[in-house]
C-alpha cells in the first residue's frame, strides 16, 4: 500500500505535536563513536552527505524536498555489508540466499569514521507505536513514509535532531544504522579514519560468540553472519 498526500501531512504534524511534548525517543551517539560506511573504491573521503535529485535515486532515509544531505552508516560492519549487498536478495523467490563473487567486494570500501560531536538521533523503533505504524511500513518497498518522517524530524524548530538511528531491514540484529543529516553548508558530523578495500578489511571489535579467531574478514562477515555465499574466493 503506497502512502497518500493526506497521510504524510497527518504523520508530519504528528511528529511536530509529539516533539512539542518531547515524546520523541532519542538515541545519543556520543563523540568518537565509530561507524562503518561501505562505497566505491577510489573517493577522496567518506564523508558524504547525499541530496539525490532523481525520486528513483532516494534512499529509504533521503530528503524528499532534496535540500538536507543525509549520510548512511552502520554501527557494526556487518549492518553497513547487510545494507549494501541484502538488496541483491532475488524477490521472486523467497528463502534463497544471496550470493556473490569476489569481484563485487574488489570495487568498494569499508569506511571507517568517528563522530565529531556527540549527535543526537531519533529512535525510530519505539517511536513507530506512538506514530501509529508499525515495523514493516518502515522496512517496505515504499519509502514515501520514511522519507515523510526525515522531512518533518530534520526541519523541527531548534533542530533536536542530527539524523535517525533503525535496524536494517536486511539484518535487524539489534545493532544500529545511521542516517545523518546536514544543512547545506554545515560541516560534516563524521570524520574519515580509515578507508579499506572489502578484501582487505579486518574488524578485531565486537565477534559472534562461535567465531574462532581475534579478527574477522570481510568475507567471514558475509558467511559467518550474514549467511551469504561468496563465489571465487
Amino acid at each position: 500500500m503506497s502512502t497518500g498526500d493526506d497521510d504524510i501531512e497527518n504523520t508530519e504534524k504528528l511528529i511536530q505535536r509529539l516533539n512539542a511534548k518531547g515524546k520523541l525517543n532519542g538515541k545519543v551517539l556520543l563523540r568518537n563513536s565509530t561507524a562503518f560506511r561501505i562505497q566505491g573504491a577510489g573517493h577522496k573521503n567518506a564523508e558524504y552527505y547525499g541530496t539525490p535529485k532523481k525520486p528513483e535515486e532516494l534512499g529509504r532515509y533521503n530528503d524528499p524536498k532534496e535540500e538536507i544531505g543525509v549520510w548512511y552508516g552502520a554501527e557494526h560492519p556487518s549492518g553497513a555489508l547487510a545494507e549494501t549487498f541484502g538488496r541483491l536478495r532475488p524477490k521472486e523467490t523467497k528463502g534463497f540466499g544471496i550470493v556473490l563473487n569476489v569481484t563485487d567486494l574488489e570495487s568498494k570500501e569499508m569506511c571507517t569514521v568517528e563522530t565529531m560531536r556527540d549527535l543526537n538521533l531519533l529512535d525510530l523503533k519505539p517511536c513507530l507505536s506512538k506514530l501509529g505504524r508499525t515495523v514493516d511500513e518502515v522496512t517496505g518497498p515504499d519509502y514515501a513514509l520514511t522519507q515523510a518522517i526525515v522531512a518533518a524530524v530534520a526541519r523541527l524548530p531548534g533542530r533536536p535532531f542530527d539524523g535517525i538511528a533503525y535496524e536494517s531491514r536486511h539484518h535487524p540484529d539489534g545493532h544500529n544504522c545511521y542516517a545523518l543529516w546536514t544543512a547545506p553548508g554545515e560541516a560534516s558530523t563524521v570524520k574519515t579514519v580509515e578507508m579499506t578495500k572489502l578484501t582487505e578489511f579486518e574488524y578485531s571489535g565486537e565477534l559472534p560468540k562461535s567465531f574462532e579467531g581475534d579478527s574477522i574478514d570481510t568475507e567471514e562477515i558475509l558467511t559467518e553472519i550474514l549467511g551469504y555465499k561468496v563465489l571465487g574466493s
